[in-house]
């Protein structure tokens, strides 16, 4: 085979597991955007779509433990309560004046609060994912105190909204948390695998000060917001520090935001995002 047919092939081998790759990038993000039985099986069909013949035993590792958390979020019994909920409070805002129907919606919404309340408990401690579902716990509990106001007439609309909002988005994020942990970390790996240049997405960190992580080649870099007036800058700075391939750290390095403006609502949506 001559240089430029074999250049040929391997230019089309190349763009064609950019394009997996591209696809279980985009089935994250739809699943980051609104986590459901739909987004999270779009996960597992992302990854089942990967070629393995290259796959070394740590991508292998990986790739299996994402499977197996994407089919545990897939089969969560929290989206029953979920839509159990969301079809009881909408049952009573369209039909405001009926008492019974909005006893059912505090008991939807209390339920689906305890229930993330049971669940964090069960987490690892100081995990990302204990976390993740102790935000979903404690937005219940606000979510519980509107709609309770909310029926006795008490809580405008907007206010209301908000919070049920706040509550079943948290809850979408949470039930998936690890399996989109474990589907980047298998997307890394993937690219690792074939040669691609890795640009990891945000994955949280579990503990200490850095809040998000990103792998950019063979390096890793770690993530932090920092508020209003640390290190000398009036409306915060983002925090970075680089940790080469052999495991070597650079310095931390501060970059100012310099208004609460387009910049603040990226790193806002971001950081709601992992």
């Amino acid at each position: 085979m001559n240089t430029d047919v074999a250049t040929a092939i391997q230019k089309s081998v190349t763009a064609a597991m950019r394009e997996l790759l591209a696809a279980g990038q985009e089935a994250v993000r739809a699943a980051e955007h609104r986590g459901s039985p739909s987004t999270v099986r779009a996960l597992d069909k992302a990854l089942c779509s990967l070629p393995l013949l290259d796959f070394d035993d740590q991508a292998h590792r990986i790739l299996n433990d994402a499977l197996q958390s994407i089919s545990l979020a897939e089969d969560s019994d929290t989206w029953e309560y979920l839509e159990k909920t969301e079809r009881a409070v909408s049952t009573w805002l369209h039909t405001p004046d009926r008492t019974d129907l909005g006893n059912a919606a505090i008991m939807a919404v209390a339920e689906l609060a305890v229930h993330c309340g049971v669940v964090h408990g069960r987490t690892i401690d100081g995990s990302a994912e204990r976390r993740a579902w102790e935000r979903a716990h404690l937005a219940g509990s606000w979510a519980l105190r509107t709609v309770v106001s909310a029926v006795n007439g008490n809580a405008d609309g907007r206010k209301l909204d908000r919070a049920m909002t706040a509550f079943l988005g948290s809850v979408r994020r949470a039930v998936p948390y690890v399996a989109l942990m474990g589907t980047r970390y298998a997307l890394v790996e993937f690219a690792r695998t074939y040669g691609l240049f890795v640009v990891g997405m945000r994955q949280p960190m579990p503990d200490g000060d850095w809040e998000w992580a990103r792998r950019l080649g063979g390096a890793v870099y770690l993530f932090r917001l920092d508020p209003p007036g640390m290190n000398g800058h009036p409306y915060g700075s983002v925090a970075v520090r680089c940790f080469a391939e052999d495991g070597t750290a650079g310095p931390v390095r501060s970059f100012p935001l310099f208004s609460f403006g387009e910049r603040r609502d990226a790193l806002n949506a971001a950081h709601e995002r992992i």
